[in-house]
């Protein structure tokens, strides 16, 4: 049964109840009159209070894919292990890669052998380019007293002109050769990072929720092998139906309760995803979770609790009502008597509860019934 009919049976009992209680006298129990405190049932605005379930899930939590084919070597973690940053958790077998690796660096060991060749080259060029220029100046200078002729002047300065053609065709063979080289550092590179993608660590410090492959699977680029939460940042995400969306604020309180933890949390609404789910007319709330609310698992339920407005109602203290298998009462003081008044109540907030039938506002209630009362009973207010 839902609570507006348990509501409206309630009433209708209260109502039938003072409606016989009308015809009848009420009955006064001998004895000295009860000390007690009173209070007024009246109206003041209570929150509105949306409630909604959820479930708790880390800040961070990854699918970690594999980004290259390769048989799966060994799975080194289960659910339920916590893990640290780095740590491996999967190892691929990927032998073409470790390959390409070992072909990337024999190949420029093989360019940097090449680059002591051109630089000895360039070393002997350059000696042989400074033999013939001074033989080349010496001719020179010879030439101006006429103690050599023309053609072993022009053969000095040829010499020399030839040597400096092959020290900078040495200078570009070593460009060459040292462009080569980058070339096959960034291969080599290449190659590593990619072998990398054969050794899957973890990407901060959690928890391992699911693991999806067993040894001697093949993986493939983008295949899900396991499911890591970040359980040191946690928050609860549940669905608030549309019609609350402007009720929900990011930044505002959520109550959050949680079976497994002894009181209610505190959270502040950290994310609302603006999209609204076509299937469920809601949208997502992420709920961050304060830092000391203790170990709590993801995937654990989570009911939350929003405060969407006000509304004024009827109250009167919760220590007042006291109950009588399905039946919530209270003690109305009447005449200097205690009166039985049978009652429905709605949410309680605080120290007040909202009453929904069976009282009146500016009535007196007992504020806490002793157990020795009953109804009829003589009464003393205390102050």
């Amino acid at each position: 049964m839902n609570r507006p009919s348990t509501a409206l049976a309630l009433g209708c009992l209260a109502t039938t109840l003072m409606g016989c209680a009308s015809h009848a006298p009420h009955p006064t129990p001998d004895g000295p009159p009860v000390s007690l405190t009173v209070a007024a049932a009246h109206v003041e605005p209570l929150p509105i209070v949306y409630r909604s379930s959820g479930t708790v899930r880390g800040r961070n939590t990854a699918i970690l894919t594999s980004k290259t084919i390769g048989y799966v070597r060994a799975v080194r973690v289960r659910p339920g292990d916590s893990v640290t940053v780095g740590q491996p958790l999967v190892e691929l077998e990927a032998n073409d890669v470790r390959a390409s690796v070992a072909r990337a660096r024999a190949g420029l060991d093989q360019s940097n052998e090449s680059r002591a060749e051109a630089e000895n080259a360039l070393e002997a060029a350059r000696a042989a380019a400074k033999i013939a220029k001074s033989n080349f100046d010496r001719a020179t200078l010879l030439l101006k007293d006429n103690a050599i002729p023309q053609q072993q002047f022009d053969e000095a300065e040829a010499t020399w002109r030839g040597a400096l053609a092959q020290e900078k065709m040495a200078q570009a063979r070593v460009r060459s050769v040292s462009s080569g080289i980058d070339e096959k550092k960034a291969a080599l590179g290449e190659a590593q990072v990619t072998l990398g993608y054969a050794d899957i660590v973890a990407p901060f410090t959690g928890r391992v929720l699911e693991r999806r492959v067993d040894p001697g699977t093949l993986a493939s680029p983008g295949m899900p092998l396991l499911v890591v939460s970040d359980e040191d940042s946690l928050r609860v995400e549940t669905a608030v139906e549309e019609s609350y969306v402007d009720a929900v604020k990011i930044g505002g309180d959520a109550s959050v309760e949680i079976e497994s933890h002894p009181a209610p949390l505190v959270g502040k609404v950290g994310e609302i995803v603006p999209t609204v789910d076509v299937a469920s007319r809601a949208f997502l709330v992420k709920i961050d979770l304060p830092p000391d609310c203790g170990p709590l698992r993801p995937g654990t339920f989570a009911r939350v609790s929003f405060a969407v407005g006000t509304k004024p109602r009827l109250v009167a203290p919760t220590t007042a009502l006291t109950s009588f298998g399905a039946l919530d009462r209270v003690f109305v003081v009447e005449d200097g008597h205690a009166r039985l008044r049978m009652i429905s109540r709605g949410q309680a907030q605080g120290p007040w509860t909202e009453i929904l039938a069976g009282l009146s506002a500016g009535e007196t209630v007992v504020g806490a019934p002793p157990a020795e009362l009953r109804d009829g009973s003589p009464v003393q207010v205390g102050k």
